[in-house]
């Protein structure tokens, strides 16, 4: 980085991550005189905390990123009746897109916080181990999969025919693939932090208290969403996620096979 401007932000001796982190600090040192030399060097702070993410931490930092967004949208008085509209999912509304918009929609903080938490500690570990592609693809489907769980389901008992929202279904499917995967993980719960215990003894514990709310008619949190994200994460690992691999091996081929014609 032997460019001058790039030195005087950030030194001879300031290491770089990669050709993208190199072009992200050289964007920053460019920018404009008017902006603060300090707000700068803040933002190479951000940059380079950020491009030491491995590529799946990146990935689930980034879907948080959205979310938090999204929260931020609901705090704003004259956006609500367009958030109700669009980020809330409401079976009897007739809209199909808020399946998945609204899985990335909370309204109260600690709503956010708490899925926040558990997405950034178990989701990281899943998108290093199946890279942030195919992580992508499965949290969009496991969030929209446990949205539609909940559309069709909850017609069997007209009380718990509300609208929902949250990315608690997508995330019950990550706990879930991560428990098929690591099955012999630590964790400790935030309100029983004293008691350590591994996934597999407190997923399936979680699961079945989701599963009493859903059949005794508790209104407290979307049970049937709960039981449908985490029975998707368990499935997928055990029985599709191999089908994802071929597929791109499939599509690797295929662009091969197109590369040598030419």
């Amino acid at each position: 980085m032997a460019d001058v401007r790039v030195q005087r932000l950030v030194g001879r001796a300031h290491g770089v991550a990669g050709e993208a982190h190199a072009k992200a600090i050289r964007r920053i040192a460019y920018l404009p005189s008017w902006v603060p030399f300090e707000l700068k060097r803040s933002m190479v702070i951000v940059a380079d905390k950020w491009y030491s993410l491995s590529s799946g931490e990146r990935c689930v930092y980034a879907i948080t990123g959205i979310n938090a967004v999204v929260f931020g949208m609901w705090q704003i008085p004259r956006l609500l009746p367009i958030m109700a509209r669009c980020f809330l999912h409401d079976p009897r509304n007739g809209l199909s897109y808020t399946l998945l918009t609204s899985t990335f929609s909370h309204r109260e903080v600690w709503h956010f916080l708490f899925n926040s938490i558990a997405l950034v500690s178990f989701g990281s570990s899943l998108a290093n181990l199946i890279g942030p592609e195919h992580f992508t693809a499965f949290y969009l489907s496991a969030g929209v999969f446990s949205s539609l769980a909940s559309h069709l389901l909850s017609p069997l008992r007209p009380a718990l025919i509300l609208p929902s929202l949250g990315a608690s279904g997508a995330v019950y499917a990550v706990v879930g693939s991560v428990m098929m995967l690591f099955p012999h993980s630590k964790i400790a719960l935030i309100f029983l932090p004293f008691l350590p215990l591994t996934i597999s003894q407190a997923f399936p514990a979680l699961m079945a208290y989701d599963l009493a709310g859903a059949v005794l008619g508790w209104q407290s949190f979307n049970h049937i969403a709960h039981l449908g994200g985490g029975l998707f994460g368990i499935a997928y690992i055990e029985w599709f996620a191999g089908q994802w691999q071929r597929l791109v091996r499939a599509a690797e081929q295929r662009r091969e096979r197109e590369r040598e014609s030419k």
